[in-house]
């Protein structure tokens, strides 16, 4: 009874935060001063055409109240209306559709690079015998932090693209040409999990249970990977999960870079053409993207640690204690 009045409320937050979002990112948009699509008609550089205005003026109403044209666009939302672009005409939903698989397939494979990465330079930095390999890999996060996610894009493309010719900068490969783009996100939001993930093994590292493990016979191998990790791992969670939605937003720089028509894509456009309904449509998928993962993330944890119940508060800061027998 506990844990299912836990999910509903957790399902209630998540909602009235995205409720919020939409809210607050609704009014500022359209209620800063100037009417969107009258800028765009009298645009100079590129003015939209009377024939595709005037279906714009009539569906948005902005004749009306800023109150009224807020409940008609929720209205609109419940029947997964998203509005029209201002810059075409054409519903944003169509927009969103066409850029969508190439981010979520951008996205899944830079946050399973995150996860090795982050892996890789955890285990490296506690458990390598050698006193100068640690030291590097402790160094790693704050490199990684301190990296644009431009340079690393365009890094990777002068050696693996212009240099040695493995990738090309044009031509679609399929999987291969989302590789490096997925690389360069992986590399800038990597610091903190990696960082997360050092301190924690370290901790679980020297706990009382390490040492009973030895005494048992347990080989070094499987005392790393199947009990400091897992203990080591839990605080790393809930930042895997926000930077899981991060990976979302930060394709907009990555995208560019690499030139790839997805969401960041979009977006980019969207923000240069001051395209309004398409921005507050990112907006949504963002903040609900990082909401739906946070809310997992608290369902998931039970899973990962047996001391936390649902409806009990989230233990982040130390990793459990094994009770062997």
């Amino acid at each position: 009874m506990r844990s299912r009045q836990f999910i509903l409320q957790r399902i209630a937050q998540a909602v009235l935060v995205i409720a919020l979002a939409y809210t607050l990112v609704f009014f500022t948009l359209f209620v800063l001063p100037g009417n969107p699509i009258e800028n765009k008609i009298n645009n100079p550089q590129n003015p939209l055409p009377e024939s595709a205005a005037a279906p714009l003026l009539a569906y948005y109403h902005l004749d009306r109240p800023i109150i009224e044209q807020f409940f008609i666009s929720v209205q609109r939302l419940f029947h997964g209306d998203l509005g029209l672009s201002i810059t075409n005409g054409r519903p944003v939903t169509e927009l969103l559709a066409q850029g969508a698989a190439s981010t979520i397939v951008l996205s899944l494979t830079a946050l399973l690079f995150t996860i090795i990465i982050a892996l890789v330079v955890s285990l490296t930095a506690v458990f390598s015998p050698f006193k100068p390999v640690r030291a590097f890999a402790r160094s790693l996060p704050l490199f990684f932090l301190s990296t644009p996610s431009f340079l690393v894009g365009f890094l990777l493309l002068l050696v693996f693209s212009f240099q040695l010719g493995w990738v090309s900068s044009i031509r679609d490969q399929g999987f291969l040409s989302v590789v490096l783009p997925a690389l360069t996100l992986a590399i800038g939001v990597n610091a903190p999990i990696t960082q997360v993930l050092i301190t924690g093994m370290s901790r679980a590292s020297v706990e009382p249970f390490v040492t009973v493990l030895r005494a048992k016979g347990v080989s070094p191998r499987a005392i790393v990977l199947e009990h400091i990790v897992k203990n080591g791992s839990i605080p790393a969670i809930t930042l895997l999960a926000l930077t899981a939605g991060d990976l979302i937003a930060s394709a907009v720089v990555v995208e560019t870079v690499f030139n790839r028509t997805g969401l960041g894509y979009i977006t980019q456009q969207a923000v240069r053409d001051q395209d309004t309904p398409v921005i507050l449509a990112i907006v949504m998928i963002v903040s609900s993207a990082f909401v739906f993962l946070n809310l997992l993330t608290d369902l998931v944890y039970p899973l990962i640690d047996p001391r936390i119940s649902l409806g009990s508060a989230r233990v982040v800061g130390t990793p459990r204690k094994e009770v062997l027998t």
